[in-house]
Parts: C-alpha cells; structure tokens; sequence
C-alpha cells in the first residue's frame, strides 16, 4: 500500500513537471509567433549595448560601464497594451562586465569612465566657493568631518582620518541616510575603508597646481579636487572649461556606478 502511495505521488509530480514544461513551450511558442515579438526580434540588435570591461592597471581602476539587453518577453507584455511594437517601451536586462568595479573594491578608482561624458568635484571645506555651486544648482562632494553641516544637499566623503572619529562620522552620515560608502585615501581613515569595502577614491586633478596647466588636463571621468585656499575666480575658470568640454558635473556615485 505504502509502495502504491510513492508511485502515485511519483507520478504526480511528474505530471507537473510536465505540465510546467509543455506550458512554457507553448507560451513561447505563441509569443514568437506574435507580430509584436517579431518585431522586437528583427530591432532588439539595434537597442543591446555589450558591458565595457572596467580597466585595472596594478592597484588602480577606471570603473567599467554595464550593458543591456531587450527582455524581449517583458516587452512583448509591455507593448501588447499599447497595441504596437514602440520602442518607449522596451524593457531591459542589465548585464554586468566581466571585470567590475564591485568585484575590485581594494582597488583604487583614478577616474570615472569616459563614456559617460561625466566629472566630480570634490571640494575640502570653503564656504565662498560652497555657497556659489549650491546657488548654480551644480552637485559636488564635500570632504566632511564631524563639525560639519549634514543639512545642505550635496554628497557627503568621510574625510576623518582617526579610526575612532571615522567611525563615529560613519555612524552620523548612517543615521541620516547620506553615506555612499565612498573614502577619498588621503583624507579617511584607508584601513577602516578598506575593512568595510568601501569605494577607494584617488582624485586625478588637483585645484593646487597650476590653474592653466590644471583647464588643459581636463577631460571625461576626472576626479577635481577643489582646495579650501582655491579662488572662486579659479573654480569659475573650472567651471567654464568643463562647460566648454559639453561634460556634466555629476556626484562621485554617479561617476563611478557602472
């Protein structure tokens, strides 16, 4: 009786085995043969970017960039709504590089990709020149410590270089929501970031050299550090180069995201 049992149970479960195989074959079989599907078969090539690989050279890295590509089932579900194949509507999978920033975080970031068209500003503390980018409405990060003002909105890096006030800043920008877990190496605390598996951040640019030399080197992905004893005259010169550039001034966890 119990042997009777095991074999219905058995069988049973092979039933549904197959009744989930046969209805996934004509699921498929009816959505490629959907007009809609057909499209999106013949366009999807047009719309898939293949990864870019992030580029690591000894202990340094230059994030890479994620593709996509046309989930072609989401999108046929998508568009039936709509009655048409429109390309508003194409749903995406994201497909990571082979080599990734996230697998590498005891690497140290020099610049972000230059596909993005994208740089960051890192400012240590100067009121002047903090209040004219918050009135151009143009993002950047502040070096902080634990005497600094968390209630202006910018990107806030850990800038405290004891491991115990590193900690307790830590703690702070935790409770209100404002770490990106981004160290910039030579102001924070490097064993407690390398510890937690924070994003490593050397800057590529320096406000201290030469301004003229400093606009020259300016290109895609540069990581700007702005001195406190930096002119606002200056960071004006900055600014009109990377607007002459056509590059957007972006948050450091924009510029290093993949």
């Amino acid at each position: 009786m119990i042997f009777l049992k095991k074999i219905k149970y058995t069988l049973f479960g092979l039933f549904l085995v197959l009744s989930f195989y046969l209805t996934d074959r004509v699921m498929i079989y009816i959505d490629n043969n959907n007009p809609i599907m057909k499209v999106i078969e013949e366009k999807e090539v047009d719309y898939n970017i293949k990864p870019v690989n992030a580029i690591i050279k000894d202990n340094t890295i230059i994030p890479g960039v994620n593709g996509k590509e046309v989930n072609k089932h989401k999108s046929l579900i998508k568009m039936e709504e709509f009655g048409a194949f429109n390309d508003i509507y194409l749903i995406y999978n994201t497909i990571k590089p082979d080599i990734s920033l996230d697998k590498n975080k005891d690497k140290i970031i020099i610049k972000g990709n230059a596909q993005k068209r994208s740089i960051s500003l890192i400012l240590e503390e100067n009121e002047i020149l903090e209040n004219y980018l918050n009135e151009k409405n143009i993002y950047y990060n502040i070096i902080t410590n634990l005497n600094t003002n968390l209630s202006i909105k910018r990107e806030y890096i850990n800038g405290e270089s004891d491991e115990k006030k590193f900690s307790d800043l830590n703690s702070l920008l935790n409770k209100n929501s404002l770490n990106k877990k981004i160290c910039l190496i030579n102001y924070s605390n490097y064993n407690s970031c390398l510890k937690k598996e924070y994003y490593l951040i050397s800057n590529s640019l320096d406000s201290k050299d030469n301004y003229l030399d400093l606009i020259k080197k300016i290109d895609s992905g540069d990581i700007i550090l702005i001195r406190n004893e930096t002119s606002l005259d200056t960071l004006k010169l900055i600014l009109s180069e990377i607007k002459k550039l056509d590059l957007s001034i972006v948050y450091l966890s924009d510029l290093i995201s993949e």
